[in-house]
């Protein structure tokens, strides 16, 4: 049943003609019955408030012409998103009333098993026969696509409804793994959500945020994508601080309303200071932006909610991996012995104060890969994450990085595909699937894959970093500086973007232009720091190989995080015909030969 909330003195501040006050005018606005809106109100989210006044306290119902047009809207492209994609069929008869398909929601789930049976056998017995059928006949997990949590209020900061999302993301993935896929339908258009052959989601959960002051009002509602239906809905009303425990009566109405014959763990619930989780959903906008002045900014956001709630374990995890970036290439913001032992101080004070955080275990486990260079204790952590979170893609993600750095370069180019099948739609996990099949010589792949990531984000600077030395090793120079240069229009002083184009200008004979790139990098390390192997690599492509190990020397000295890729990056080729290659792989502590 929908909340019966409390007298809210904000809603006094809204115009008398912004107000319906009965359920008959509601029905009127919305040209329907009034047992129909009421039904909307439980199974669509209609936004309907309830006002507690007068002598016998009897509560009274109202509505706001600009929430109800505002859901109304909604509607609206959910429905056309929907109509238009390929993975949801038309009804196969005429149209259906609300109360039928009400009845009807729960009996799809029974019948799905009977058909897809069906498929599995004749599909398996028809294509790759019987070693693989048994595997096949396991229960198929349901998949539930979040779409991004909208927002309705001109006091909504972005980062709430974005910070709402991902904790949505994180919490419905804890409920039951083997059973419930949960993947988030970020980073695109509702277009290309709608039209992407990776979605094939059975279900949509998405809501909107709406805040007024120290308030928070929040829907969500849940699609059926096989016939459009609307198989749950509620809204709530809650403080800010309230928040969280508002995520956990989501989750917990979806998995009753829909998924109840599944046994799952209820999550819990814990009151967090206001001021420290809206910190903490600000700064992971702003880490999820990815640029070195962004993390900045979340660095300064992670230590405002701890210092408002010190006991808050996931700031501590965001602090770390800000960390992390700074102190990594392309960002090296900060020199990796600053970075990292601040870093890993940050992820073992999250999982002091909650062991079963998976963020925390994949931030420990890339310190220990990235600068302690403990290879065993970075597979450790990363398992434990994907052990308590196994549709966490950043887990996949930095689990290819190890494999990457360990020499299992298929296994690596796995881990990646498995997050960009969770997370479809982040240029990131794009890109980090087109820097694997770099690491494997495949260029054309990486090429393809990072013009994906940039298809989502035209922006995405990472992508254009893969695709100028893919086509460095193709040989098309004139295509990777052009891609490279790109980058540096928006951002002239990179110094790792400088020194691929320096690197670049040497193998394709403009030495010139490469001993001028050394001299930006020499300005640059004036008032800030640039780390060895950025030069190592200019002096690589140069031919200096006295000199180019001389820089590697200072960046094992340095601890500088990219030496763990070197074993397999293809810039590193010249160097590595030099038998001075293996005695410095050696001190990085790589666990393969070359």
């Amino acid at each position: 049943m929908p909340d019966e909330r409390p007298p809210d003195q904000t809603i006094t501040d809204h115009p008398a003609g912004d107000r319906l006050e009965t359920w008959g005018e509601i029905a009127a606005y919305l040209g329907r019955e009034i047992r129909t809106v009421q039904r909307w109100e439980k199974t669509m989210a209609l936004p309907v408030r309830r006002l507690v006044g007068g002598p016998d306290r009897v509560p009274r119902v109202f509505a706001l012409k600009s929430e109800v047009d505002a859901w109304r809207r909604e509607h609206e492209v959910l429905k056309k998103a929907l109509d238009s994609s390929e993975e949801v069929p038309a009804p196969e008869s005429g149209p259906t009333t609300s109360t039928e398909t009400e009845e009807k929601s729960s009996s799809l789930l029974r019948r799905r098993p009977v058909q897809a049976f069906l498929v599995v056998v004749v599909t398996a017995l028809l294509t790759i026969g019987i070693p693989k059928l048994v595997e096949m006949l396991w229960p198929s997990k349901v998949i539930l696509g979040v779409r991004p949590f909208g927002n309705l209020g001109e006091q909504t900061e972005a980062f709430i409804p974005a910070g709402l999302t991902e904790e949505m993301v994180a919490r419905l993935g804890q409920l039951h793994p083997d059973r419930l896929l949960v993947v988030p339908l970020t980073g695109a258009p509702p277009a290309a959500r709608a039209s992407s052959p990776n979605l094939r989601v059975d279900y949509i959960l998405q809501g909107t945020v709406r805040r007024i002051n120290d308030q928070v009002a929040i829907t969500a509602q849940l699609i059926q994508t096989s016939n459009q239906t609307v198989v749950w809905g509620n809204s709530y009303e809650r403080d800010v601080k309230d928040l969280l425990r508002v995520q956990t009566d989501v989750a917990d109405a979806i998995v009753t309303e829909v998924f109840n014959k599944l046994p799952h763990p209820a999550p819990t619930a814990r009151e967090v200071n206001r001021d420290a989780y809206l910190a903490y959903l600000e700064g992971r906008y702003f880490w999820n932006r990815r640029t070195a002045d962004s993390i900045q900014k979340a660095v300064a956001l992670f230590q405002k909610s701890i210092a408002a709630d010190a006991t808050y374990a996931p700031a501590y995890a965001g602090l770390a991996d800000c960390y992390e970036l700074l102190g990594s290439a392309p960002y090296t913001a900060m020199p990796p012995k600053a970075a990292f032992p601040l870093a890993e101080a940050a992820a073992r004070k999250a999982l002091e104060l909650d062991e079963r955080l998976a963020e925390a275990h994949v931030s420990l486990g890339y310190a220990y890969l990235a600068y302690e260079w403990n290879f065993s204790a970075a597979d450790r952590e990363f398992k434990r994450a994907l052990e308590l979170r196994p549709g966490y893609a950043t887990a996949h993600q930095y689990y290819g990085y190890y494999l990457t750095a360990a020499g299992q370069l298929p296994q690596a180019i796995e881990q990646r595909k498995r997050a960009v099948d969770l997370d479809p739609l982040s240029p990131l996990m794009a890109s980090a699937l087109g820097e694997a099949y770099y690491q494997s010589r495949q260029f054309d792949q990486t090429i393809a894959q990072n013009q994906r990531a940039l298809s989502l984000d035209p922006a995405y600077a990472i992508a254009l970093v893969n695709i100028g030395r893919a086509y460095q090793q193709k040989g098309m120079h004139a295509e990777a500086q052009a891609a490279f240069q790109k980058i540096l229009a928006a951002v002239p002083d990179d110094p790792a973007v400088l020194a691929l184009l320096g690197h670049e200008y040497a193998v394709s004979g403009r030495r010139d232009e490469a001993l001028q790139s050394i001299a930006k990098l020499n300005s640059l390390a004036a008032h800030r720091y640039v780390p060895a192997i950025y030069y190592s690599l200019v002096y690589t492509g140069l031919g200096d190989l006295n000199e180019a190990f001389r820089w590697m020397d200072k960046a094992v000295d340095e601890r500088t995080e990219y030496l763990i890729y070197l074993g397999s990056d293809p810039l590193a080729d010249p160097l590595r015909r030099d038998p001075r290659f293996a005695v410095l792989m050696k001190r990085v502590g790589l666990p393969f030969a070359y």
